[in-house]
Parts: structure tokens; sequence; C-alpha cells
């Protein structure tokens, strides 16, 4: 059986963003939440039950939380979350934030005190005002570093750390609260069933709630193959399972300092982890992105696929620190938002847009902040409702130049100028003797590619009708993998990809 997925619908808007028929239309140009005398490490962000972003950022020592206000269409003034502490900042490892209408919660740790200094503070009101600061770890005798934090079904935190002094046997430990964040319980050991006996000790780990289980992604170390690994467990206590969502199989002896975005559903139980890997064909760090069936074999779930997000659109770029988001309409519809890092002769933030129920993030990206100078790194995102029921997406930054968090936010529109419609676009037939793929007059000349789902070109070439109507490539079946994604651009910068799945 033969699915397709089709990835673009051949529109062209602006140099930046060819190819996409989903597109941010900013409100305005960023806006500095807070002077650089506040820093801007470790950004993160959510929204409150009325749909205001809450940003965590702050600088050596010091974590600071600004609430957006509705009223006054911008951040209040910071507020220091435990100033009496040298709070550990750091982009990577620093601060975790999550929320459940107005409750949020973050973790954080108390630098030089790695087996007992993770602390939790929670807000009741949307993030007005902040509990005392709570000691997840007490009287431990090694590490408990990197408190990550998500919020279950009923309402309370759970965090994942990396246990242990040495770097060969670090496991993930996952502690509970059951009363709001008040009082945490004692770590028990989340990635006994992944392979190899470690987990990267400084990779954030990415705990969250779905289908009514735990889960934890992970980036694993079986012996420096540094993947990532979903860990699940109906209870969280008991962890039970560990599944490998990441077939790139990245080699390296020494700790990424990266970890994973995550969200959905997008459709029925499959969830999207974002994450960067250096294992792909190009050698360079690439975004990639994994969909899991969470309802498959009792909540352990499955892996689907693994897709790079750019094949063919960005030549030479490292990517990293992905985010991922998704809004939910009323009436059902959805768009699912990917952003990243991008250095391509300077940093910029890219971001990838997809209706959700048919998700597809392969080469559409927008750079969002090409207009602007400076290094513009480390990006956060989250979605409210507009009041006409449409999607606002937030979005902030660093910006390295300046020292500062910047913040912008707008609406998502679809593009007008189609010049591929569907009458028009490559066809994809099958017989017993492979693939073909049959393009109109409009698509002559065109360069193609075939490549494997992790991006490894396979084939390439010029497809052409000549003075035909229509013109055809073919690829049999024994020349291809499970699962390839075909690629076209014309000489105008129109792209069209479609992934094909046996």
């Amino acid at each position: 059986m033969l699915k397709f997925q089709s990835f673009l619908l051949c529109i062209a808007l602006s140099a930046n963003a060819l190819g996409q028929s989903l597109f941010f239309a900013p409100d305005n140009a960023p806006a500095e939440v807070a002077s650089n005398s506040f820093g801007n490490k470790a950004i993160r962000m959510v929204t409150n039950a009325s749909d205001e972003p809450v940003l965590s950022f702050g600088s050596n020592g010091h974590l600071y939380v600004s609430v957006w206000d509705n009223y006054a269409d911008a951040f209040g003034a910071p507020f220091e979350i435990d100033p009496e502490s040298n709070v550990f900042m750091s982009d990577a490892e620093g601060p975790r934030m999550a929320s459940q209408g107005d409750y949020i919660v973050i973790t954080y740790q108390i630098s030089g005190d790695w087996s007992n200094g993770a602390r939790s503070v929670h807000s009741q009101d949307g993030g007005l005002t902040w509990s005392n600061p709570v000691a997840l770890v007490e009287g431990a005798t090694e590490d408990h570093f990197m408190p990550c934090v998500a919020i279950d079904g009923n309402g309370n935190p759970f965090a994942g750390v990396k246990v242990g002094n040495n770097s060969a046997s670090i496991y993930e430990g996952i502690l509970q609260s059951q009363d709001g964040g008040n009082t945490w319980l004692p770590a028990v050991n989340a990635s006994a069933n992944a392979e190899g006996e470690a987990v990267c000790e400084c990779c954030p780990s990415k705990p969250f709630w779905a289908s009514g289980h735990y889960y934890d992604l992970v980036r694993n170390n079986n012996a420096n193959v540094r993947d990532f690994w979903l860990m699940s467990s109906a209870d969280g206590e008991t962890w039970n399972a560990a599944l490998d969502i990441d077939p790139l199989d990245w080699e390296l002896n020494s700790c990424p300092e990266s970890g994973a975005a995550v969200t959905g559903p997008v459709q029925g139980a499959e969830y999207l982890a974002a994450f960067m890997s250096a294992g792909g064909p190009s050698g360079q760090s690439r975004v990639y992105v994994s969909s899991m069936d969470l309802n498959a074999n009792d909540g352990q779930g499955a892996w689907l696929s693994t897709e790079p997000a750019t094949v063919s659109q960005f030549d030479n770029a490292t990517q990293n620190t992905p985010v991922l988001g998704q809004w939910q309409g009323a009436d059902g519809n959805s768009v699912v938002a990917l952003a990243w890092e991008q250095n391509a002769g300077g940093y910029d933030v890219q971001l990838a847009l997809s209706a959700g129920g048919d998700w597809s993030l392969t080469d559409v990206a927008q750079n969002i902040t090409d207009e602007w100078s400076g290094q513009h790194r480390k990006p956060a995102l989250a979605f409210s409702t507009d009041p006409n029921g449409d999607p606002l997406l937030h979005m902030a930054w660093q910006q390295s130049s300046t020292g500062t968090v910047q913040y912008l936010r707008g609406g998502i529109e679809t593009a007008t100028s189609t010049i591929c419609l569907f009458d028009s676009e490559p066809t994809i037939i099958t017989d017993n003797n492979g693939i073909h793929v049959q393009v109109g007059s409009e698509w002559n000349g065109s360069n193609y590619s075939l490549w494997t789902s992790q991006g490894r070109l396979i084939r390439s070439g010029i497809i052409k009708s000549g003075n035909a109507q229509t013109g055809q490539v073919s690829f049999p079946f024994n020349q291809l993998p499970a699962h390839v994604i075909f690629s076209l651009e014309r000489e105008d910068g129109v792209r069209w990809a479609q992934q094909i799945i046996r």
C-alpha cells in the first residue's frame, strides 16, 4: 500500500517564504520584553487561562517572569523568582516552565548544589503571584540535575532529572508531585528499558502527559550513540517501556546539550517530536521531526516516521533548538508550528507552518528575523486564539547583539498568489513496475530529487515534457526504500514535494 502526503501547494510568496500555503503575518515589528539588564538566557513561554503569554528568562544567577497584560497590550515588569538563590542559568540546561490553565510551574537548579538544588515554584493565578521555592530533592548523595517539568491529567507536576555522578551510568529520573507542587516524591528510574547504560547528561528531557499516560522524551547514550527515546508509564511510578523514535544513530563522544520538543495530537493519537541531530547525510546539525502513535502497544507508543525539516531548501546551514506548538480551533481546524534557529552566515529564526490534521513541515521555512540586524537565536513559541476565533502565534527569541528578549505576535494567513493549482500539480502513479511521477508543461525543465526519509539524496535530474503535454520520471520499486520524499523545483523557485510510503 502506498500513501502520499503533499508537503506544499506550489505557491510563491517572497524570496523568504517560497512554497508554503500558510504563513505568519506579524502584527508589527519585534519588541523588547525588558531591558538587557534582565538578561535573555533560557527563554521559555506558555499561555495562561486568559490566553496571555507568560515568559521566563534571566541572566546568570537570576530568573525572571514577565506576564502579558491583554488590557494594557504589553508585558508587565519582570518579577524575580527566588531572588535569594544563585539560580543556574543556561539556554539548554536552565529553568523549564509548564502550564495548565492558570496553573503554571517552573523548575530550576541552584548553581553549585547539583545533588539537592533542584527547585520548583508555582502560580495559581496565571503567573501574577508565585509560591515560595520548594525542594524537589532532599538528602541525595548524587547529582539530581536539570529538572524539566510537565503537568499530568490531575493537574500535578512531574519532572525529569539526570541522576548520577558518572556520565557512563547517568539515568533519567522522574519526580512526581501529588499535591500541586507543594512536595515531591523521590526519583524513580525512567530509562532502564532504553538500550545502553546511560542517558546524555546535559541534554534536557521533555516530559509530557498524553492519552492518559506519562511520557518523557530523552536523548539516550548507548555507547555514544545519541538517539531520542520515548519513555512511558501508566502511573508515573513504573516506567516499563522505552521506544527508539530516532533512526539516525548519531555517534558522538560528548553530550550535544540539545533536547526535544513535542506537540499533538495532530490526528488521532499521533504526536510529533522535533529534535536536532547531526547523524543525517549532511553531517551538519539539522532539525528532524518524528511522528509517534501513542495509542499503540497499550500506550507505550509506536514510531511512525522521521523526516528532516529541510531537504532542499537550505544547502549549507546548521539548525538547532527546535520548538513545536499547535493551535486547536473550536471548529476542529488546527495549525502546527515548528521554529528553530539557523546559522547560514548569521543566526536567524525559521518557522514552518502546516495544517494540523494533515501536517507537513518539510521545506516550508519562513525566515522570521531576516529583516532585522543582529543574531537571533533560541526561539520559543505559543498559540492563543484571537477575538475572531482565529489562531494567534506568539514568538520570542534571543537578540544576541542587544542582549534582550524579543517578542513578536501575529496571525496565520493562507497565501493567495497560487501559481500551481490542484489540476496542474504533479501526479503520482503506481503499477507493477514502480512509481511514476507525471508533470504538466508548467514543470518542464524542473530539477527533481528523490530523498530518503532522513534526507539522503538517492537520485536527481531534470524532468522534461518537451513538446508533449506531460513529462514523466519513473523509479522501480527495487531501487526504493519504504519511505521516500520526491521534490521538484522550478527555475522561478517554486517547489513541490510529496512523501511516499509503501
